[in-house]
């Protein structure tokens, strides 16, 4: 059982307290939570003592008089905590994005050069598939229905991935250029309204 587990037994006496139980578990306020509610009880500092502690009508009632008292402090401590992982992950945000950055702007042959890598790849693709079809019916034309099956798909797959890297190249080339790539929608309406 850990603090999480007790705030929906905690929260039908003690709202504050619960908020501040449930919160996350950043910068220790959790367990700072737990720490002082469970030392103005008198009871162990764990999960299990607290929950046991409501069945006690007298712990119960402190408990409801502490969460009375000190709610200000009690729901603080569940913002400070929003506040600390907020900017732990505004934080990591921020490195993840600067490294995104620092690769985009890296210029280098594989950056300018995988996609026509992946143009050549098909080319040489598609020639062994040929050669490979022309042993097939010279060798034993029988097997052409399994090679041609097996072949359609590596080809197809192949090609949507070359398809995929020519648009995304054309629209990198345009927003290089400071235009907005267009949808093949809109491409297709700007067409029709030139005609």
């Amino acid at each position: 059982m850990n603090w999480r587990d007790t705030v929906e037994e905690v929260a039908k006496y003690a709202p504050a307290v619960a908020t501040a139980l449930g919160g996350p578990g950043v910068g220790g306020i959790t367990a700072g939570a737990a720490a002082m509610v469970t030392s103005a009880l008198g009871i162990r500092n764990t999960p299990a003592a607290l929950v046991a502690a409501l069945d006690d009508p007298v712990k119960r009632e402190s408990l409801i008089r502490l969460n009375n008292e000190h709610e200000r402090e009690l729901i603080g401590m569940r913002l400070q905590a929003e506040a600390v992982q907020a900017q732990e992950e505004t934080k990591r945000l921020s490195e993840v994005n600067q490294t995104i950055r620092s690769e985009l702007a890296a210029e280098g042959w594989w950056r300018a050069g995988w996609r026509p890598f992946n143009g050549w790849m098909l080319s040489a693709s598609l020639a062994a598939v040929n050669f490979g079809l022309l042993a097939v019916v010279v060798l034993d034309p029988t097997q052409l229905p399994v090679v041609v099956d097996v072949l359609i798909w590596s080809v197809v797959a192949q090609g949507a991935v070359q398809g995929i890297n020519i648009k995304k190249r054309s629209d990198d080339k345009q927003a290089m250029m400071g235009q907005a790539p267009a949808s093949w929608i809109e491409q297709i309406l700007t067409k029709k309204k030139i005609r």
